[in-house]
């Protein structure tokens, strides 16, 4: 290590109470270690959270869109009329038709994400009675583990902060009770009392 290196180290030690400085109580090193113990759990909880709840929350979210793709049907549709959408509207209602598996002509409203024209063909999602239905999201299972994920680990996080501030509470006072005491024995010594 350089002389620069170790005199960092130094310096950081003493900031975070690492050192023999024989003016730190030992609830400042209680403190201290506490921090760091909390810090540990946090940086070994946080992955296997993330292993654990986001894993299991995809692969339900997963099966679950595999289930309702296996349920609905695609096919492809002819844009008889197009409306007017709504203006800064990320959707364009339509009127399609489309023929089922006996040929018959079916007519149904539909809300296209980008801009289509009449005439023009759409993929477009059926149910088990024919009704035009949103697509499977392909993003669901990502997004749903994630969200879930971030808030178990906002959770920890809440818990871990909140054991450490109730810990520094209950130092604090016994830190002022002593201090307390330290400033009456001083006043007796020195003849104020």
């Amino acid at each position: 290590m350089s002389t620069g290196s170790v005199n960092m180290y130094r310096r950081t030690c003493r900031r975070v109470g690492l050192d023999r400085n024989p003016l730190r109580r030992r609830e400042d090193r209680v403190q201290t270690g506490f921090a760091v113990l909390l810090a540990l759990v946090f940086l070994i909880v946080v992955p296997v959270l993330a292993v654990t709840v986001g894993g299991r929350v995809y692969r339900v979210e997963a099966a679950a869109v595999q289930a309702e793709t296996a349920r609905l049907h695609q096919v492809d549709a002819t844009v008889i009329e197009t409306g007017k959408a709504p203006l800064y509207a990320p959707v364009v209602p339509a009127r399609v038709s489309w023929k089922d598996a006996d040929g018959v002509t079916h007519t149904g409203d539909y809300q296209s994400t980008t801009v289509v024209e009449p005439g023009s063909a759409v993929p477009i999602w059926l149910n088990e009675r024919g009704a035009i239905v949103e697509p499977p999201s392909s993003s669901q299972p990502a997004s749903k583990a994630v969200m879930l994920t971030a808030g178990a680990v906002l959770g920890v996080s809440i818990a871990l902060a909140g054991s450490y501030l109730l810990l520094r509470r209950g130092l604090d006072r016994r830190r002022l009770r002593r201090w307390e005491t330290e400033w009456v024995a001083a006043d007796l010594t020195w003849g104020h009392g």
